[in-house]
């Protein structure tokens, strides 16, 4: 099994003096002798010279042709969503877009149990509420079928979304979706709500009066919700995006997102994106998973407080029934696992009774422990409904694709897929899928990676330097935070404190230079750490507060005997 001691430092060369400038390099911000308005225009990014013209997405015209067109003649428009953080706030935007510009609309946002994407159940509810038009959002552009039954129907389909394009495009009367081939538009990573947004700048242009400026920029609190949930890469507009947007949720106008602060406990706190991604963004997911999605989009569109508060405390009571499930998911799991040492294998393959809802994030977890391509099934009558999430370097879709004889139906991408199998083939699918697994996974993709900035020295290390690294939040996918690795360090007065006595406090001790140092969860064996001991550190910088006195400290996230394992240089 791979173990966490496994861990493989990849510490980028160092090719600058200054911190900073390293930092940039590794991102791609600048390069070697690049001129300082990179630096500026990524520091200090300015809002309208951030954002691409929305004009230059393909079929962008057409789509706000034929919504001002429905204006003019009152038509009813149906807002076809997903049930995800990503596509409610996308629905709840185009939704209060289209109330501005006086067009009457109805949103559908299906259930779990209706399956993923734009169905015939749902368009036919909305062409019962009188809807001669539709507009998707974060889904639609492999829905070749239901885009041909739109057509059959007389109903005009435009499709907005961030997906991956199949082979053949839909045959709807408009399609924006930045990857498609051939398509202009210079930046491809927008979320779903990030297409939707450049839909509705589009249609500012034609309504500047209702889609102003304050419009554009108090509603970017739903987009910066979108970018950050679905963990697309925070750079270039989608940094714009949640930068900004990250400024509007701080003195957020939207009722019931800030009735979901405060039931957070994030009342009075500076939100950042760690926050979106691990509170916020959960519980407007959380229905969607274990209920149904529609809540949420309430909560996100209301201007009643009572409501408001009641849908925001409903969320949170589903939220916690959601953490509930994905324990008892993970515990059985884990259960399973190691009693049938399913970890020789190099793909994990784990049934139960459990709800659909919560086992893709339930798989998620344990790709970290076990860092290994996860399937976990639940039951659902005469077949399994699988939740997949893989690792840096397996293509999970690719690996489908060799066993799809023994598959239902599944789709995805090479992260994250969907799976359905037949009871009756189920056992054939795992021998199949494994025995295709032992060629196609290789030894070296099981080993987790830890990707180092770079290797300094503790005087490298100031209070000023973090400041600095502060400017680039929003951190994530594409910007994560940035880690250091440093050699030779002793570990004075080492301790192990909290509840489970799990956690590492110690101070870090370089070259004359004491920085006070906690590792979480302390992945070894105790008795790895002796007193005189040199070890290579990684770590993250962090601000220690203590009798209103700040100082510098380190988030130790791994820890080698330095005789042992010297960090070694990758050549990128």
């Amino acid at each position: 099994m791979a173990n966490k001691a496994d861990k493989i430092w990849e510490v980028a060369p160092r090719k600058f003096d200054d911190l900073i400038d390293q930092l940039l390099f590794n991102r791609g911000i600048i390069n070697i002798g690049a001129d300082e308005q990179d630096k500026i225009d990524f520091f200090r990014p300015e809002f309208a010279e951030g954002l691409h013209d929305p004009y230059l997405l393909s079929d962008m015209l057409k789509a706000v042709s034929r919504i001002k067109k429905a204006v003019l003649k009152n038509e009813v428009v149906g807002i076809f969503g997903d049930y995800d953080a990503d596509g409610i706030p996308a629905a709840v935007l185009l939704s209060k877009t289209f109330s501005k510009i006086g067009l009457k609309n109805h949103v559908y946002i299906p259930n779990r149990e209706d399956g993923y994407g734009l169905s015939q159940k749902g368009i036919d509810l909305l062409i019962k509420q009188e809807c001669s038009f539709v507009v998707t959002v974060d889904l639609g552009i492999r829905s070749l079928k239901e885009a041909t039954y739109c057509q059959k129907k007389n109903i005009d389909l435009i499709i907005t979304d961030h997906h991956l394009p199949g082979e053949e495009t839909p045959s709807a009367f408009a399609v924006i979706n930045p990857k498609r081939p051939k398509d202009k538009y210079p930046y491809k990573e927008l979320c779903g709500c990030g297409v939707a947004y450049k839909l509705v700048q589009g249609l500012a242009k034609e309504f500047p009066k209702q889609l102003d400026e304050k419009f554009l920029k108090w509603n970017l609190d739903l987009v910066a919700i979108s970018t950050i949930s679905d963990v697309v890469p925070l750079t270039g507009e989608n940094r714009v995006l949640a930068k900004f947007g990250l400024m509007v949720i701080n003195k957020t106008q939207n009722l019931g997102l800030s009735k979901l602060v405060e039931v957070a406990g994030l009342k009075d706190k500076e939100i950042e994106a760690y926050h979106i991604g691990f509170q916020i963004g959960p519980r407007i997911n959380a229905p969607g998973r274990i209920d149904h999605a529609t809540k949420s989009f309430e909560l996100l569109i209301t201007e009643d407080e009572k409501e408001a508060r009641e849908l925001a405390f409903w969320l949170n009571e589903k939220n916690d029934d959601r953490q509930v499930s994905m324990d008892k998911v993970q515990k059985e799991a884990i259960e399973k696992i190691e009693k049938e040492e399913l970890y020789k294998n190099k793909i994990l393959i784990i049934a139960g009774d459990w709800q659909k809802g919560v086992i893709g994030p339930a798989a998620s977890r344990l790709v970290e422990k076990f860092f290994r391509p996860v399937i976990l099934f639940a039951k659902d009558g005469e077949e399994l409904v699988g939740s997949a999430r893989s690792i840096p370097g397996v293509n999970i879709v690719e690996i489908f694709e060799k066993v799809k004889n023994t598959i239902k139906k599944f789709g995805g991408h090479k992260g994250a897929a969907g799976i359905a199998v037949s009871k009756g083939k189920y056992d054939k699918f795992i021998s199949s899928i494994q025995k295709v697994a032992e060629e196609a996974v290789s030894d070296k993709y099981l080993v987790p990676k830890i990707k180092i900035d770079a290797q300094v020295k503790f005087t490298e290390l100031s209070k000023k330097l973090y400041e600095k690294m502060l400017k680039f939040e929003p951190f994530g996918m594409g910007n994560s935070r940035p880690v250091f690795a440093a050699s030779d360090v002793v570990l004075e007065f080492p301790k192990f404190v909290g509840k489970e006595q799990n956690h590492l406090s110690m101070l870090s001790s370089h070259q004359g230079n004491k920085i006070k140092s906690i590792c979480f969860n302390f992945p070894y064996e105790k008795k790895m750490i002796k007193k005189g001991s040199e070890y290579d550190i990684a770590f993250t910088l962090d601000e220690d507060n203590w009798n209103n006195e700040s100082k510098l400290s380190l988030n130790v996230i791994d820890i080698k005997k330095s005789c042992e394992n010297k960090p070694e240089q990758s050549n990128g």
